[in-house]
């Protein structure tokens, strides 16, 4: 049997591609077999080897390829128009959210996603989406044009379209927080997604939003109003006790920058409205946290906010 013959079944990548070579190592080691039974001459007997070797090496390779990509950290892939898989341990997370399923005071657009490592102990704590409001969305290009650009004394490369300029803003750390910053104060509303990886409890999710906000570069010049937001933030989780993997805590940030916090117990289907925070700087630190600085909470949903925006422009 020719190696054509025995290659038919490609294309060989990924798990499909292993799949897919399996039936031609079978193939290849028939042929053998025929060969030997048929006393081949010498020279056929080396060219099945010749399709048994390839055929061995393109498994070979199909493992590899499928082994990198599970252990790639960059393996986050759009699964479909509706969906996209952002940690496989978690449920797919829809690309819109909004109302009646969920008490948000409009629709949501998936604007980026990722997911929060704790470092020192090198493992994902939950998964991080962060949406705009479609009706929003207009206020991304309004806000970030070449005019703001200027105005905002950040260097540009006129070489470059003037999406790759802003591409490059966000990706610096401190031209980031302008251009976030900016967009912030523009009243776009948006909508931080947290899925937790393993289980927790909502203390330890406070804790976490009081420490990301207090990180912020701005923290230390506005304290006291900080104080009085942090205050009403730790007030707004009514909900006590666990967490569960896989539940969703929805952190909604609104047009006049208060923030209202759900929480949806995926195993009992239930949505509750929890607290509900005024102050606006809580709102624009924790969000700015998430897209921009020099040491945002989650460096892969940075990068994918910072590529989805640069395509609006």
């Amino acid at each position: 049997m020719l190696l054509s013959n025995c290659l038919k079944r490609g294309p060989f990548t990924g798990l499909r591609g292993l799949k897919r070579a399996k039936p031609i190592v079978s193939c290849a080691r028939r042929s053998a077999s025929s060969a030997v039974k048929g006393q081949l001459s010498k020279t056929k007997r080396s060219n099945i080897a010749l399709v048994y070797g390839a055929a061995a090496g393109i498994a070979g390779i199909a493992t590899l390829a499928s082994f990198d990509k599970l252990w790639s950290d960059a393996n986050i892939k759009d699964n479909a128009e509706a969906t996209v898989n952002v940690d496989s341990s978690v449920s797919p997370f829809p690309t819109k959210l909004g109302p009646p399923e969920l008490p948000l005071s409009t629709e949501y657009m998936l604007l980026g996603y990722g997911f929060r490592s704790v470092t020192f102990l090198s493992f994902r704590v939950y998964a991080l989406g962060i949406y705009i409001a479609d009706q929003d969305r207009h206020l991304i290009p309004d806000v970030l044009d070449s005019k703001f650009m200027s105005t905002a004394f950040i260097d540009t490369d006129s070489s470059k379209t003037h999406s790759d300029n802003v591409k490059a803003a966000l990706d610096d750390p401190s031209k980031s927080s302008v251009l976030i910053g900016n967009v912030l104060d523009s009243g776009a509303r948006m909508l931080a997604k947290l899925t937790p990886v393993r289980n927790t409890d909502f203390n330890h999710l406070r804790d976490g939003f009081v420490r990301t906000i207090l990180n912020h570069p701005e923290a230390k010049d506005n304290q006291e109003k900080l104080s009085t937001g942090l205050a009403k933030l730790k007030e707004a989780f009514t909900e006590k006790g666990k967490v569960a993997k896989d539940d969703d805590l929805l952190v909604e940030l609104q047009a006049n920058g208060g923030l209202q916090f759900s929480y949806y117990n995926r195993k009992k289907d239930q949505v509750v409205a929890m607290g509900h925070v005024d102050e606006p700087l809580v709102g624009k630190y924790l969000f700015s946290q998430y897209m921009s600085g020099p040491k945002p909470l989650s460096p892969s949903t940075k990068e994918s906010v910072a590529t989805h925006i640069a395509a609006m422009v």
